[in-house]
């Protein structure tokens, strides 16, 4: 049995992946992991997300496979326009990091069917939440549920 993913998506996020698992149906080692991010991940308002979680738009330093830090914004789509310091979620390695913690590991399955493993070192930047009356509205509607680490967020599981 796996373990399920530690892994936290703002709402945003989460319509963001869901677009492009239907833009692109098919079975390859992107789709599975995308597939088990969506039904694994605690889905959040902005302003619930932890403050080390990663989200579209954080800057991230990480790891692949104990090799050397790298850092790189984390992007939605993928652009020759982009520096070379981006990582989009369309890419696995982008959707590995995404919704990891700092500190977080994942163990991924590449299209070439070789193993890879994704350190996130640390989060640099979050995207900022956004304005506090409006995280408020959107959180009311959501039921409070116990964090296994003690706190409390505002988060729906999916299941």
């Amino acid at each position: 049995m796996t373990a399920p993913l530690a892994c936290y998506l703002t709402m945003n996020d989460h319509a963001i992946l869901q677009e492009i698992l239907d833009q692109d149906p098919r079975d390859n080692a992107y789709s599975r992991l995308l597939r088990s991010k969506l039904l694994q991940a605690a889905i959040c308002p902005p302003c619930r997300v932890p403050d080390d979680a990663v989200t579209i738009g954080s800057r991230v330093t990480f790891c692949v496979n104990a090799g050397a830090a790298r850092t790189a914004y984390v992007v939605r789509n993928e652009s020759r326009d982009f520096p070379v310091y981006t990582v989009s979620v369309k890419a696995i390695l982008g959707l590995g990091m995404l919704g990891l913690r700092a500190g977080g590991t994942i163990n991924i399955e590449t299209d070439i069917g070789r193993p890879q493993k994704i350190n996130v070192l640390r989060l640099d930047f979050q995207a900022p939440a956004p304005r506090l009356w409006l995280a408020n509205a959107v959180t009311s509607a959501f039921p409070r549920r116990a964090d296994p680490r003690g706190a409390s967020s505002f988060c729906n599981f999916s299941s």
